[in-house]
């Protein structure tokens, strides 16, 4: 039994933003500039899918996928309350970052995903990533 009546559940869940998240976003960042990796964008409207952080002239996207949001097959507890209208939702997500990541890849950009749990627990996985982004050359346009 959720602690919250519908409405104010409805409030809460509004104030959770899609940007800007400590959990991720900003740790991620810190980490970049700990690692002077630089050449990066927030948001980038201009590509696909808006990617977390996006290298221009490395051409590679980065998203920083909540574990909850996006399903983590770890982390995920999907929510008793409504569950068939969170199971959908959540699908809905995996399917649209599935098809942004293949647009992209199309498009000839490395895309590289990470779960919220990477950055909250500095898993191996964010020690892969730094090396990626620093030896990977930047592309002439």
């Amino acid at each position: 039994m959720d602690v919250f009546s519908k409405t104010k559940r409805s409030q809460v869940m509004a104030t959770i933003r899609h940007r800007g998240n400590r959990s991720t976003e900003r740790t991620f960042a810190a980490l970049l500039r700990r690692f002077h990796v630089s050449g990066w964008t927030l948001h980038s409207a201009d590509v696909a899918g808006k990617p977390d952080f996006y290298f221009t002239k490395r051409r590679i996207a980065v998203f920083l996928d909540g574990c909850f949001w996006h399903g983590c097959p770890r982390c995920f507890q999907a929510p008793r309350q409504n569950a068939s209208f969170w199971k959908a939702k959540i699908e809905r997500n995996r399917k649209r970052d599935r098809k942004v990541t293949r647009t992209l890849r199309r498009e000839g950009i490395r895309v590289i995903r990470l779960w919220e749990h990477d950055l909250e627990r500095r898993t191996s996985r964010i020690r892969k990533v730094l090396e990626v982004l620093e030896t990977t050359p930047d592309v002439s346009a």
